[in-house]
């Protein structure tokens, strides 16, 4: 005991009385702050791992029930070093009058020391209290006071966790993730564009347009009519309109490449005829034959050697021998049958008229959202979903929106899987997360941090919030969304 005291003392003598020991801090982790009957249930976790302390030293957490100016302090946690441990504990051995806490004996807050624990960083230690309920307690938090000590008792640094429950439900924990969404920059200028498919039908070889065959009538007036829709919008100047042409596959891809141009030739002057379009406007593509047109179609479509069909189409570059090759299958029924049923549809003009749209105040913003959000920009529907509260779904939808006008966006899929994150769809959060280019940002580890949260996989979340706190967010908040998981 003697030699124990000694080197107590000394470590004091040698610097030991300015207390170094909070470099790092416990993390103190709400659980539940619960009334039930003319009782209220505190409990917290007292996480170590991050906890720098001197074998000397001890620091003490008194939890402290607060609302306005009362006060309810529950019993204390004290944490030592080794050596503190050791020494008090044998001082007390020696003095018969052991130190009795409320978590070796049981009882209630009559016990001004919940529990004396040594310092252990793999430990986490659960506290649980039940007190007395008074009225003045519905509208009240939990602080947690921190008080330092060096070796001797030497007092030191005192600090308060406050608020602990602000924004916490009682009972099993949702995840509520917060993010700082990215705002894109403006657009200098809003190019866009929409496309018409007109399905018309060729006869074999032909490519002169029949207004009067089968369908072509319904199929030529939907594009007459997105083309005077667009044209006569205020909001949008038109720049070009395409004509691209395709063909199908039958006879040779030289001579379908000619028919493909032939069919946009022929729609551009049946427009033109009509004084529709100028025809300095109009450009001319040539889609040849359309061979991801008809895997497409082959998707949900029943024909025998189906599998051979698309793995002839994807592997055999000579268009006309890939052709021959489909014509052999099975007596040549399966090619019949796509001929048949699946050809004609390949033999038709799509119309791409190319615009840019003018820039819009957040009140113009909204309403274009509601009807024409593919006239918006990115910044634009950033600031829509601002004049919401954080996290409300009018917010949360906007975001989401933005990512369906712009999938290949990282800013876009970003701040769309945060707002799916704070939605609870993880799911949906992983598909945008998988489209980020760029996943060395911070942004990206915050959102793959809370991800795995979701997923349990706890040691891979820490490692993303860490990156991003790496990064400079700031993810205190979803770092302790983690812990209220990890130890629930």
């Amino acid at each position: 005991m003697k030699k124990t005291i000694c080197y107590l003392i000394l470590q004091c003598i040698v610097g030991c009385f300015v207390i170094q020991a909070q470099q790092g801090r416990i993390h103190v982790i709400p659980k539940s702050f619960t009334p039930t009957g003319d009782v209220i249930e505190v409990e917290l976790t007292f996480d170590m791992q991050y906890l720098r302390l001197r074998s000397v030293e001890s620091v003490t957490y008194t939890p402290v029930i607060v609302s306005g100016s009362n006060e309810y302090e529950l019993p204390q946690l004290i944490i030592k070093g080794s050596r503190r441990y050791k020494a008090d504990r044998r001082a007390a051995a020696l003095s018969n009058n052991p130190v009795i806490t409320m978590r070796e004996q049981g009882g209630d807050r009559n016990y001004p020391i919940y529990a004396i624990e040594k310092m252990n960083k793999k430990q986490a230690i659960s506290y649980r209290v039940a007190v007395p309920f008074r009225a003045w307690m519905t509208t009240a938090t939990v602080n947690v006071r921190e008080e330092m000590y060096g070796c001797c008792n030497q007092p030191g640094m005192t600090t308060l966790r406050t608020n602990l429950f602000d924004e916490f439900t009682a009972g099993s924990h949702d995840i509520q993730p917060r993010f700082n969404y990215i705002q894109p920059e403006q657009e200098s200028e809003k190019n866009r564009s929409e496309i018409g498919k007109a399905y018309l039908d060729f006869p074999q070889g032909s490519s002169v347009i029949n207004p009067s065959f089968r369908n072509n009538q319904s199929e030529l007036d939907k594009i007459n009519q997105m083309i005077n829709t667009l044209m006569a919008d205020p909001d949008i100047r038109v720049t070009s309109i395409e004509m691209r042409g395709y063909a199908s596959p039958e006879s040779s891809a030289s001579y379908n490449l000619e028919l493909s141009s032939q069919r946009a030739r022929s729609m551009r002057e049946y427009f033109v005829r009509r004084n529709i379009i100028d025809p300095g406007a109009i450009l001319i593509g040539i889609g040849g034959e359309d061979w991801e047109g008809l895997k497409q179609l082959l998707v949900n479509y029943s024909v025998a050697y189906k599998d051979e069909i698309f793995n002839i189409i994807n592997t055999v570059q000579d268009m006309d021998a890939r052709e021959q090759r489909i014509r052999n299958l099975g007596n040549g029924e399966p090619y019949r049958q796509i001929y048949r049923d699946l050809y004609p549809q390949l033999r038709r003009v799509d119309c791409r008229i190319n615009f840019t749209a003018r820039n819009f105040t957040v009140d113009e913003s909204k309403e274009r959202l509601q009807g024409r959000p593919n006239l918006l920009s990115q910044n634009e529907m950033y600031q829509i979903a601002h004049t919401y509260p954080e996290g409300s779904r009018e917010f949360n939808r906007t975001f989401i929106t933005a990512r369906q006008y712009f999938p290949d966006n990282d800013i876009a899929n970003l701040n769309a899987a945060a707002a799916a994150l704070v939605e609870g769809d993880p799911a949906s959060a992983e598909e945008y997360l998988k489209q980020v280019q760029n996943t060395n940002s911070p942004e990206y580890a915050n959102c793959m941090g809370v991800l795995y949260i979701f997923k349990e996989n706890y040691v891979a979340a820490e490692e993303f919030l860490l990156k991003a706190r790496a990064g400079g967010i700031d993810v205190e908040h979803n770092m302790q969304e983690l812990r209220r998981k990890r130890y629930r």
